[in-house]
């Protein structure tokens, strides 16, 4: 730069005044024309910079849309996977029917969670078990399932006939040319619809004394005052609605069967007076004994009730039952309730006095509720809804024709394997006396529940391959781990609260027939028949024969000041026992009508000669 700027000094050496000048003039018009130029440059180049930030500004957002919406519809295909398999797959936990279900599946080449993904340094170590797990899998799918045993008629009354017609014979195979070699056996269930009947008694009005004063002796109360309602036919009403989920409006439709016409309304009526007067009282009684309890288990579920005070109309069920491992007579409780929070266990357990151990899900009521409970509640963890999150992961894969393999070395199949490898060796041992219990699951449950929460410490979230539906199952058990483990240290802790969820069962049938109550007290009153009637089935009675004990006896104490009855309208209490016994073989007694003798060969005659 130097040198040319000499070299162009030395130039200008000798020139006159005007060639310099127009040397000069000419420079500067270059040099404007460059500053133009300039300018334009750099006005391009500021345009340039401005639409490069907004492409980069928009490419950045159409990446964050883009990665939401797979996000979204990832979570929508979940979804649908799910909701098609509730509505058209086999109704099952069974986690070799889900295995199977899911490895045979055939897969949408579109699938997002069908893409390759490398895979992890904790599916390379943890190989060689997958495969044992997997021939212990191929092994048992092999295995034939024992043939069903035969139906048992043993306890229906016989009723035993003999088909025979001597002159049906005779004409058929010549009068005298035939004898009865052996009978052949046919055996057939006959039903007999339901005898109703119309009873009327008379009671005395007696005349005493002198005085001819007119009194009525001492007789049993009325179930209902003026009212033709009677224990028989109202155990019948509501055995069918609450039990065999039929509604009252379809009873309404089938009242004939009764004999007369009986609406819903006078049903609905009549149901909800028997259970404020007569049932409540064994209700109420039922929930203070549970309390008593140190054992529970807990769920809950949704319920419609019409005439609400919030506008959505829908409220919860909340069921409460005794563990299902206790030795004590069970008892479940629902109960119905305006809100999902903890209020509702604070209320139910309120002034208990010694700790209860209560196996629930991780709904975030029943941690809330433990905490200010003072130490009296220590929850427990519930295997199902672990080993449930990591199904609905594997059923969203979809992948069929799966190598054995490659399909036991997915994650979800591995976890899935291993909570099956736990609940084969805990439920056998349900059986066993508690301290029995405990000792067989330090030795064979808890190696297994260890292995599982070890592989589940392996896996790395941020690993791309895996789906959301994963690493909410992952995280899931991990948050989740002390409660899960819980039921190795104490024998009488179920390993998960599916007692509960068959209980909750009878809601939904309910709820899907009748949809909904019309009014809080019409849930209740729903609620206390459930509860009667679980709770004779969980002690092995017969719902039906209960409650058609509760309504002739609990009439007689309608105004006890005591409740010194109550322990015996249990239904595991020797006088129920002794009462549904008596009543079975009454019944039995009544509903096979008499049969015929058995018949002999007649006589042969003697064989008249042939005429020529």
């Amino acid at each position: 730069m130097l040198a040319a700027t000499e070299a162009f000094r030395k130039s200008l050496i000798g020139r006159d005044t005007a060639e310099v000048i127009e040397i000069a003039v000419s420079l500067f018009v270059e040099k404007e024309e460059l500053n133009i130029q300039l300018t334009e440059f750099r006005n391009a180049s500021t345009e340039m910079s401005t639409q490069y930030q907004l492409m980069k500004d928009q490419l950045n957002a159409a990446l964050r849309e883009n990665e939401e919406l797979r996000k979204q519809n990832m979570h929508l295909t979940g979804v649908n996977t799910i909701r098609t398999n509730d509505l058209f797959g086999r109704s099952t936990e069974k986690t070799d029917d889900i295995l199977d279900a899911v490895a045979n599946a055939t897969v949408p080449a579109d699938d997002p969670l069908s893409e390759d993904a490398p895979e992890t340094e904790a599916i390379r170590e943890n190989r060689e078990r997958i495969r044992l797990l997997a021939s212990s899998f191929d092994r048992l799918a092999s295995e034939k399932k024992p043939r069903s045993k035969r139906m048992d008629l043993s306890r229906l009354p016989v009723q035993t006939c003999y088909e025979f017609d001597c002159d049906v014979l005779d004409s058929e195979y010549g009068k005298g040319n035939w004898r009865i070699a052996h009978w052949d056996e046919v055996k057939t269930v006959e039903v007999i619809r339901q005898s109703t009947y119309l009873k009327v008694t008379y009671r005395p009005v007696v005349s005493v004394g002198v005085e001819h004063v007119l009194a009525r002796p001492p007789h049993s109360e009325a179930l209902i005052p003026k009212s033709v309602a009677s224990p028989s036919l109202l155990s019948l009403i509501m055995n069918d609605r609450n039990r065999m989920f039929l509604p009252l409006n379809r009873q309404q439709s089938d009242s004939e069967r009764f004999g007369f016409p009986l609406s819903k309304q006078t049903m609905s009526n009549w149901i909800k007076r028997v259970t404020t007067d007569h049932l409540e009282p064994v209700y109420e009684y039922l929930c203070a004994k549970l309390k008593t309890y140190p054992y529970q288990q807990c769920d809950e579920t949704y319920y419609t009730v019409v005439m609400n005070e919030k506008e959505s109309g829908k409220n919860f069920v909340w069921v409460h039952r005794s563990g299902e491992l206790v030795q004590d007579p069970a008892i479940v409780i629902y109960c119905y309730d305006k809100s999902r929070s903890a209020d509702h266990l604070r209320d139910f357990y309120e002034g208990i006095s010694g700790v209860i151990r209560l196996t629930c899900d991780a709904y975030s009521a029943y941690p809330s509720f433990a905490t200010g409970a003072d130490g009296l509640v220590e929850l427990t963890g519930c295997a199902m809804h672990c080993r449930r999150r990591f199904v609905e992961a594997l059923l969203l894969l979809h992948a069929g024709n799966w190598k054995s393999e490659e399909f036991f070395a997915l994650p979800e199949a591995m976890a899935v394997l291993l909570m099956r490898d736990i609940y084969a060796a805990d439920t056998p041992l349900k059986k066993l006396s508690t301290e029995e219990r405990f000792l067989a699951r330090q030795e064979t449950v808890k190696p297994k529940v260890d292995a599982f929460f070890e592989f589940v410490h392996s896996l790395d979230l941020s690993d791309p391959a895996f789906s959301e539906k994963l690493k909410d199952a992952v995280k899931y058990a991990l948050n989740q781990e002390p409660l899960l483990r819980k039921f190795l240290d104490d024998g009488n802790i179920s390993i998960d609260n599916g007692a509960t969820e068959r209980s909750i069962r009878s809601v939904s049938l309910y709820r899907r027939n009748s949809l909904f109550s019309f009014t809080p007290s019409g849930a209740r009153s729903n609620m206390i028949i459930f509860s009667l009637i679980e709770t004779a089935k969980a002690n092995g009675a017969d719902p039906y024969w209960y409650l058609k004990y509760l309504l002739e006896n609990m009439p007689n104490y309608l105004y006890a000041k005591n409740s010194d009855h109550l322990p015996d309208m249990t239904p595991w209490s020797e006088a129920y026992r002794r009462y549904e016994k008596e009543e079975k073989l009454n019944s039995i007694r009544a509903q096979a009508p008499p049969g015929n003798e058995k018949p002999s060969t007649p006589v042969k005659g003697k064989r008249k000669p042939e005429s020529a």
